[in-house]
């Protein structure tokens, strides 16, 4: 699953109502796990592009991807700490 797929279901999730997000809980720990094996597999690919060049389109983008999943990953631990 891409990350635009994963913050549009992150977001379908705090427009729901406080009494529906407690009874999706489990919904938003999926979303959570999601992201975070995103989070992992980024890192890893991060990794492996840093040593071939830092400086290589790919290298950026999968920086940028990963900053975003995890901005994404804060907002999502927050607001299941709040429910």
């Amino acid at each position: 699953m891409n990350t635009s797929e994963i913050a549009e279901k992150l977001a379908d999730f705090f427009d729901l109502s406080k009494k529906k997000r407690s009874k999706k809980h489990k919904k938003l720990l999926k979303i959570i796990a999601k992201l975070e094996d995103k989070k992992a597999g980024l890192e890893a690919d991060l990794l492996e592009a840093g040593e071939q060049d830092e400086s290589s389109d790919k290298y950026v983008d999968l920086s940028q991807e990963l900053e975003v999943v995890t901005k994404l990953l804060e907002k999502a631990r927050k607001h299941e700490k709040k429910d």
